[in-house]
């Protein structure tokens, strides 16, 4: 059903009374997947001045996640119409807060983080995006672009919960027993949630179907999968999130550092960095109205700059209160915006058909640039010449170049009247 034929609000609201609970679960699946991603950069002090290691060797893991995903997503879709969002998503949930648990087990072999981390990166899969999303698209159908930007917004609990925690965690226990405590805390908080409420519709034929809604018309592809993935459009906008999530992914996370390499105390950082996590709440749920609104390649194209913003406070004013506190909003803005301009550009530029691989492929390169080798390439920097402001400088024409790939992408190539609301 198209926006705006009537009853379509009635329909939107009778979707949320039945099954907000998937929402909310969705929202802290979501929220626990960032678990590692937002106390990187708490963790990586303490682990380094107690073992020596390179910031760029702890981050390294965070990499093989990031090459892992780039392989694996793509065929998850496959796993999930199989099993089901609800088992991928409950077995993802245990097995990431129980390998977190691990991490503060190792050392001081740098072998030994990295082996977890190799466990970590295969099951990373199991808590994606598209995992949470499979579940809550099943149900809601007149009101699915609100349920997937809710719960997209778990990232931003996420990024506001973790720092703070971490840190009063490792104040408290030190960090060995920090990592324990973390994922048993994140597991006490969110699985029993997952296990009661987080569900997907099923279909007489078994795969997920959304509540209440009519048949899907889908577009007919001209070529096969590998085609999709071969086109000039695709490249253009593969490299264009690459590009961002290789800047505003990166930043967000090491933020703490990144601030406290500037003057400020590492606790103080820890509490500004928090407000990324409402920052992104907010780019997200306005993203989400604006794109029904706005061209989505411009919306992308203005929103990618948005870090340069933040990048130009951290490198002019370093050690500054108000200009740190300016730059984790404008990160956290970006941070919320990210995502959900990608998956609204491959539902438009491809067809729904090629929608799980396509959008599957997009959010292993965000977890190859934005969890894997930007961070390493971040602190690599770090390590070589003890400052981060000469990455920061080359983020800014990343921004520029990655906002206009998406500006080339052009109108959508299927008219919006022939794809399902």
């Amino acid at each position: 059903m198209n926006a705006g034929e009537p009853g379509l609000p009635g329909q939107a609201r009778a979707e949320w009374k039945a099954h907000w609970p998937v929402v909310l679960a969705a929202f802290g699946g979501v929220a626990l997947s960032t678990m590692n991603t937002y106390s990187m950069g708490v963790f990586m002090q303490p682990i380094e001045h107690q073992f020596g290691w390179s910031r760029a060797a702890i981050t390294s893991g965070q990499a093989m996640a990031g090459v892992a995903t780039v392989v694996l997503a793509p065929f998850m879709g496959t796993v999930i119409d199989r099993l089901g969002p609800r088992r991928i998503g409950l077995a993802g949930a245990a097995l990431h807060c129980t390998l977190t648990a691990s991490l503060g087990l190792t050392g001081p072999s740098i072998l030994s983080w990295q082996a977890v981390w190799v466990l970590l990166a295969l099951m990373n899969v199991m808590i994606l995006p598209n995992v949470w999303a499979a579940a809550v698209s099943s149900v809601f159908s007149a009101g699915r672009g609100l349920a997937l930007a809710v719960t997209l917004c778990g990232s931003g609990i996420g990024s506001m919960i973790t720092p703070v925690l971490a840190v009063r965690l490792i104040d408290r226990f030190g960090w060995h027993l920090a990592y324990p405590a973390l994922g048993l805390s994140w597991a006490l908080m969110i699985i029993p949630v997952l296990f009661l409420f987080f569900r997907s519709a099923p279909r007489s034929d078994g795969s997920a179907r959304p509540h209440g809604a009519p048949q899907p018309v889908i577009v007919a592809d001209r070529g096969g999968a590998l085609a999709t993935l071969l086109t000039a459009r695709f490249a253009r906008l593969a490299l264009a999130t690459l590009l961002i999530a290789s800047v505003v992914v990166p930043l967000g996370v090491t933020l703490v550092p990144i601030l406290s390499a500037g003057g400020i105390t590492r606790s103080k950082a820890a509490e500004i960095a928090a407000l990324m996590g409402l920052a992104s709440i907010s780019g997200r749920l306005t993203i989400g109205y604006l794109l029904d609104h706005v061209a989505a390649r411009v919306l992308a194209a203005l929103s990618v700059c948005i870090p340069i913003i933040a990048c130009a406070l951290l490198i002019a004013v370093p050690g500054s209160i108000a200009a740190a506190t300016a730059a984790v909003i404008a990160t956290g803005l970006a941070l919320g915006a990210e995502l959900d301009i990608v998956a609204y550009l491959a539902s438009r530029h491809f067809s729904l058909g090629r929608f799980g691989l396509v959008f599957g492929t997009l959010t292993g390169l965000v977890t190859l640039g934005g969890g894997g080798f930007g961070p390493l390439a971040l602190n690599s920097t770090f390590d070589h010449l003890h400052s981060y402001l000469p990455a920061l400088w080359v983020a800014i024409p990343m921004c520029l170049t990655s906002s206009l790939l998406f500006l080339s992408l052009g109108a959508y190539p299927v008219p919006v009247s022939q794809e399902p609301r």
